[in-house]
């Protein structure tokens, strides 16, 4: 029974643990900003992709009748 008890306890515990902290995140996000109007700068990635490392790439859509003659002529 007192495990059974202990249990209980803890799951109790465990639940008003994680209310008080999702409550405490909820409050402490609709806080307002020092200043508004900041701009927010970009945050530095761990990766430096320059423009020459970028492929520029071109697809076309494929037409379903065509490839279908493609495979009954196979």
């Amino acid at each position: 029974m007192s495990l059974l008890r202990l249990i209980l306890w803890a799951t109790i515990f465990y639940l008003i643990f994680n209310t008080a902290r999702n409550v405490l995140r909820f409050l402490s996000s609709n806080r307002p900003q020092k200043d508004p109007n900041e701009v927010k700068q970009k945050k530095q990635g761990k990766y430096k992709i320059e423009n020459e490392d970028v492929i520029d790439a071109h697809f076309e859509e494929i037409d379903q009748e065509k490839s279908d003659k493609q495979k009954e002529n196979s």
